[in-house]
């Protein structure tokens, strides 16, 4: 009688134990499938990042060829198909690594200047102009035969020279030339040749104020009527500038402004001096 009560208690024991060992290994086997699940999960989400870092990247390459005139890139298809379902087999599952797309290096790019926005250079160029005013002269006095008063004239030139942006030098070559109020007094002619130096500031993009001066050697000239002397000198001249501009394109512009204009005194005459509101066309080379 003891005996059948110890087996059967053994019995029961083992029956327990065993219950207990598959119910462990079920709940093992639900954690595997839980983490399963989850890694699933992360992976799908790390894909979603990545399609989302790639359209990020192309609207930015697109952006950026639009800020800079060129041609738009090719839009590259991102596939948007979610991962099938992974199911549980009871082991981890292995997924292939995610490899960072590695981006080309940057190129550089030559960006076109926008219409009506063109920019000062800073860096060194060289220039040609041509030039043409009015010119406004002062009185004059004539030791021989008094004040000469003349009428208002015109002066044309064509110069030369360097550009280093903010700053240039060059030299020219000018004509002015106005007649006597009194008909038949004669004229005076002005040839003078300048070297000059400038400063210029941009602003509005494309516009620009300078400054300058001008120092060089004039030949004067003047007429008087027949019995009286005429007078032909060669004088230091100086001249001062300023004035506005505008830049049309890269190598084409224009220029207005004012210019006054001055020659030694000679021992027969004083100085001739003027006014003069010039226009001038500029080919940077």
């Amino acid at each position: 009688m003891i005996r059948k009560s110890i087996r059967i208690s053994v019995l029961a024991i083992v029956i327990a134990a065993t219950s207990n060992a598959q119910n462990f290994q079920q709940r093992i086997a639900d954690l595997d499938e839980q983490a399963a699940e989850l890694q699933r999960r992360l992976h799908e989400n790390e894909l979603r990042l990545q399609r989302h870092a790639e359209i990020m990247e192309q609207a930015q390459a697109r952006l950026k060829a639009i800020k800079a005139g060129e041609k738009l890139p090719p839009r590259i298809k991102i596939p948007a198909a979610p991962p099938e379902p992974i199911h549980s087999t009871g082991k981890t599952p292995e997924f292939p690594p995610i490899t960072q797309k590695q981006r080309p290096p940057d190129r550089q790019t030559y960006t076109p200047i926008p219409a009506g926005h063109i920019k000062i250079r800073s860096h060194k160029t060289y220039y040609f102009q041509i030039f043409s005013g009015y010119v406004m002269p002062n009185k004059a006095h004539i030791h021989s035969t008094g004040v000469a008063e003349y009428e208002n004239g015109y002066s044309v030139g064509a110069g030369a020279g360097i550009d280093f942006g903010n700053w240039r030098m060059g030299m020219e070559l000018s004509h002015r030339s106005y007649d006597n109020s009194e008909p038949g007094k004669g004229h005076a002619e002005l040839n003078a040749m300048m070297i000059n130096g400038g400063w210029e500031i941009g602003f509005w993009d494309s516009n620009i104020f300078y400054i300058g001066v001008g120092l060089g050697p004039s030949l004067v000239k003047i007429q008087r009527p027949s019995g009286s002397r005429s007078y032909n000198k060669n004088l230091l001249a100086y001249q001062l500038g300023t004035g506005l501009g505008h830049r049309f394109t890269e190598s084409l512009s224009g220029r207005f402004g004012y210019k006054y204009f001055s020659t030694a005194s000679a021992s027969d005459f004083d100085s001739h001096d003027s006014h003069a509101l010039e226009a001038v066309l500029e080919l940077d080379l």
